[in-house]
């Protein structure tokens, strides 16, 4: 991934927990990849979701093309270009209109797979989900998406059947209680 996300595993003494909900999430995770499929995983803040979805991915890596996406707010159509734009570390200036925009992402992401770590997805509304659909649904493109949110992501994605019926796996991150943990 761009950039280095683990979390608390930085401090002294941390390391990852292998839970259920973790070795779900890797073998999800990793269908979804091999597929070129997009997947949800949803679940309460504070759950484990990115933790885990970051520790599943860096396995993948350097064989995977992986990019981190996160968005803070209602993002729009053309709020997501320009993230995309980034994270694919395209040279240059972004394009200026949308057609050729959107021209220039697909040609792009046409060479080679890879796969979209799409973060704090809650804060997507229907434009942005439906943009990524978009994307994912240009034969040439070679996408991955994993979408990391907060109940408000399942939401929105079970309201658009267009995307709800492409998404491949569904997966809720639980609370994870002292009696599942000292097992």
């Amino acid at each position: 991934m761009t950039v280095a996300t683990y979390q608390y595993v930085d401090l002294p003494d941390a390391s990852v927990v292998t839970t259920r909900a973790l070795l779900t999430a890797r073998e999800n995770i990793t269908d979804t990849v091999v597929a070129r499929a997009m997947m949800c995983i949803h679940g309460g803040a504070g759950f484990g979701k990115t933790l885990a979805v970051n520790t599943c991915l860096r396995e993948l890596e350097p064989a995977e093309d992986v990019r981190k996406i996160t968005f803070r707010a209602r993002p729009t159509a053309r709020a997501v270009r320009y993230e995309l734009f980034t994270a694919l570390d395209l040279a240059g200036e972004p394009p200026c209109h949308p057609s050729e925009f959107d021209r220039l992402l697909k040609t792009v992401l046409a060479e080679r797979p890879r796969t979209f770590l799409v973060d704090e997805a809650q804060w997507l509304n229907g434009e942005a989900f439906e943009y990524f659909r978009y994307l994912w649904d240009e034969p040439s493109t070679q996408l991955a998406i994993i979408f990391v949110g907060g109940a408000g992501c399942h939401t929105v994605l079970r309201r658009e059947p267009m995307l709800s019926s492409r998404v491949f796996i569904w997966q809720q991150f639980t609370r994870l209680t002292p009696r599942r943990f000292l097992r």
